[in-house]
């Protein structure tokens, strides 16, 4: 007899009736849903080194970013700290959120990287818009003229990521984005806990 049933002859045996509410809404947020954040993945390759393409750890950094817009701020402070015209790209930069630090970081060992980024990346490929290079060790995601052509039905939906992305023209530096992400930015919020702290 299978686990299940012993549990249902058990109940039964004590006058217990099994019931399931099927009523209960099932909502799901648009940040989990794959289709959502998969489109978000293509607008970051169309607006960022569209040419060369973007290491898949690269988008996620950067797709970390458009997730928590907490962090934005921070994330420019450091990337242009040794540009003078940080101020000028700051002033492009329209903050519509909130600067509260998000109590959920968890420092990467590696990077931010969420399961259901292959299932996006496989999502996009299956449709023809993105490409990946042959490179085994080191493969890029790179927009395709078809996900060029599709994403401009679609950037309508994604003004503050727009507004974001545009501060950084058509290149990112993978290095140093990888560095904010993985060390800077973890750094700075257990200081700013420790401060509480004490």
């Amino acid at each position: 007899m299978s686990t299940i049933n012993t549990l249902i002859t058990a109940l039964e045996r004590k006058n217990l009736k099994i019931n399931v509410n099927m009523e209960r809404p099932y909502y799901i947020q648009p940040e989990d849903r794959l289709m959502y954040r998969a489109h978000r993945v293509l607008l970051i390759l169309k607006m960022l080194n569209t040419k060369r393409g973007l290491s898949k750890e690269v988008i996620a950094c950067v797709d970390f970013l458009l997730r928590n817009t907490s962090y934005q701020r921070q994330f420019i402070l450091q990337y242009f700290k040794d540009n003078k015209k940080i101020a000028e790209k700051i002033k492009i930069y329209n903050l519509s959120c909130s600067l509260e630090m998000d109590s959920n970081i968890v420092q990467y060992k590696s990077l931010p990287w969420d399961l259901r980024f292959n299932d996006m990346f496989l999502f996009l490929l299956v449709r023809e818009l993105i490409v990946f290079t042959s490179s085994e060790k080191n493969p890029r995601a790179i927009i395709s003229e078809k996900g060029i052509d599709y994403s401009k039905s679609f950037e309508e939906i994604f003004p503050d990521e727009i507004n974001f992305l545009e501060i950084f023209g058509k290149t990112i530096s993978e290095e140093k984005t990888i560095h904010i992400i993985t060390k800077v930015i973890p750094e700075s919020y257990w200081k700013e806990n420790e401060k509480l702290i004490h």
